[in-house]
């Protein structure tokens, strides 16, 4: 798709919802160019685009370039930010496609600029011959906790556990966090089921990093604080199926040197364990000089 005008986008709803990711998931085939595909983005308050998002719809592309095959595993590098009011260009590459499994990379693109880099692993699920899924540990339930307001979305709710205001500097505890999820609708398709898990793996794991440290929190990211996830890594455990509330569990296993890793998983009420993902990240203090100002609600 490089070096010729992208596709123009059908008009879409502004407003921010889940059912309008769920529109951004659903990327479209490009007519006149074979395994590429094109999609809109959600910026929210702030001129960049969710890699979350953008993964996503890899996954999305991915699974729909190489049909018969669902994604079980997807590694994103977000190389540059992307701008929201530019349509992205997916260019699904296959690597190998045999009879079990398939492997392909996706270039995300806005005109000649990269933006992410993706690699997935696609299979035709099989027939448990062993299984173990059991999540980490217990947690409390989604009724303990009230709704995280910085995080509020029509169509979605999140409760965090043992946590007043996860973006406060002064909410100090151990790096690990525990949000529930529930969606007023969730997708029929399983590729737009496994974006919209994808999806918000990239939302709290900076914010676990820097919990345990005292007058850090994600409130100061792009004023005093640059932050970014640098890359996400997501394997799905079929069958990607639930109903009402998922657990998403994160846990920071390094901070320092600039960076973080955080390792997590997503797992139904009902303790099945039907995704696993990890999150690396920087945190790093502005350099001297002027910052640019964004508000603390549009974080990474």
């Amino acid at each position: 798709m490089t070096g010729r005008p992208a596709p123009e986008l059908p008009e879409r709803s502004s407003e921010s919802s889940m059912a309008r990711m769920v529109e951004i998931f659903d990327v479209r085939a490009d007519p006149a160019a074979p395994g590429c595909f094109v999609g809109d983005s959600d910026g929210g308050t702030r001129r960049v685009v969710d890699g979350s998002q953008i993964l996503g719809q890899s996954i999305v592309a991915a699974a729909r370039a190489l049909p018969g095959r669902t994604v079980r595993t997807a590694h994103a590098l977000f190389v540059s930010a992307a701008d929201p009011d530019v349509p992205l260009e997916f260019t699904v590459t296959p690597v190998r496609a045999g009879r079990s499994f398939a492997s392909a990379t996706i270039g995300v693109r806005q005109g000649e600029k990269i933006r992410t880099h993706c690699t997935v692993l696609l299979d035709a699920p099989q027939p448990d011959l062993v299984r173990w899924d059991t999540p980490a540990g217990q947690v409390a339930g989604p009724e303990t906790a009230g709704p995280e307001a910085s995080l509020a979305l029509p169509g979605r709710e999140v409760r965090i556990i043992d946590c007043a205001d996860i973006n406060d500097p002064d909410e100090v505890g151990p790096p690990v966090v525990d949000a529930w999820l529930r969606y007023d609708e969730v997708p029929a398709a399983d590729d737009l089921r496994r974006a919209m898990l994808a999806h918000f793996t990239g939302h709290l794991g900076i914010s676990t990093a820097l919990r345990p440290h005292p007058g850090l929190g994600t409130a100061q990211a792009h004023h005093t604080l640059s932050t970014a996830p640098m890359g996400i890594g997501i394997t799905f455990h079929d069958p990607v199926r639930w109903d009402g509330w998922l657990r998403y569990h994160h846990e920071a296993t390094f901070v320092g040197a600039g960076t973080a890793h955080i390792r997590g998983q997503i797992s139904t009420r009902a303790e099945s364990l039907i995704a696993s993902f990890t999150q690396d990240a920087m945190i790093r203090a502005f350099d001297t000089g002027p910052v640019n100002e964004i508000p603390s609600a549009a974080r990474l």
